[in-house]
């Protein structure tokens, strides 16, 4: 094994661990609702401000 191996592995793990887990969720969710307007979100907001 070279010396620069165990370099390019924990590399790798790093990288991995940030495209896979540092995804923001929001953004991802509000360009969803904003491009594809399902019909819950249109429900949700309904009952959110719906009395009582």
């Amino acid at each position: 094994m070279s010396d620069y191996t165990p370099l390019w592995i924990a590399a790798a793990l790093i990288a991995v661990d940030l495209v896979f887990f540092m995804v923001p969720v929001v953004p991802v969710l509000a360009a969803y609702v904003l491009l594809v307007r399902p019909p819950w979100f249109k429900a949700f907001v309904d009952d959110l401000y719906a009395d009582g």
